[in-house]
């Protein structure tokens, strides 16, 4: 599942709009492509204690908008706001945490340390943030800054999966189908990977194929069933 670290930089850019929205002088700026402009009117909030703010302060930092990008002064900014409990801060600053940012000391490096980062997406996993929680059960499957345990993988993967979230869909079918001859867990296994395969998932339908040759006519109409009547509870 390492193909994650590309979603995430893609959400990590995307979502700033969302946390702007909020600080409506900085946003409009933004959207006229005005930065600096921007930066300006959030610096007096983020300094005063907004968490949207420092969050979005964070992600300019991170992006390289209107300031050279400096790895470490986002990360700092998305620290103050994960201290007041904002999960896409505590997400943000997990993600960095953990795979580590930066080429030289002019971007400001954050070096990659797993164990601190699982804290900081625990927060945000807890908070039903569905990117920390797919980031989180992969750490679990791997035993990646965590004790590996591939039963609070699944819990973490089928967690994001009922939000819909592609990735984590893939991800709790992986874990379902390897467990051991038990037939109700790659019947559900089959359902999440359907759900996958039909946004196209790369793997997905292989994995579809495999299950295919382990279940009956009858468990693989079940999934399918299973497949076209779930709704996203996220």
């Amino acid at each position: 599942m390492r193909r994650f670290i590309t979603l995430v930089v893609f959400v990590l850019v995307s979502s700033t709009a969302g946390a702007w929205a909020d600080i409506g002088l900085a946003w409009q700026a933004y959207l006229a492509g005005a930065h600096a402009q921007a930066l300006a009117q959030l610096q007096a909030p983020a300094e005063a204690g907004d968490a949207d703010a420092q969050y979005a302060m964070g992600s300019l930092y991170s992006d390289g908008l209107a300031v050279p990008r400096n790895y470490r002064k986002a990360a700092q900014w998305f620290g103050r706001a994960a201290e007041q409990g904002h999960a896409k801060a505590e997400f943000s600053l997990g993600f960095l945490t953990y795979y580590g940012a930066g080429r030289d000391e002019s971007e400001g490096p954050v070096p990659s340390n797993p164990a601190v980062a699982a804290s900081w997406l625990k927060k945000a996993a807890d908070k039903g943030y569905a990117l920390a929680q797919v980031l989180l059960a992969d750490m679990y499957h791997h035993g990646d800054g965590v004790r590996r345990d591939k039963d609070e993988a699944l819990r973490w993967a089928l967690a994001a999966a009922r939000q819909d979230l592609t990735e984590a869909q893939y991800e709790a079918g992986y874990l379902l189908g390897s467990k051991w001859e038990d037939r109700d867990a790659w019947t559900e296994a089959y359902k999440w990977f359907r759900l996958a395969a039909d946004k196209g998932f790369p793997g997905a339908e292989q994995n579809l194929r495999i299950l295919a040759r382990r279940l009956t006519p009858r468990e693989i109409a079940m999934a399918e069933d299973m497949a076209r009547r779930w709704q996203p509870n996220g």
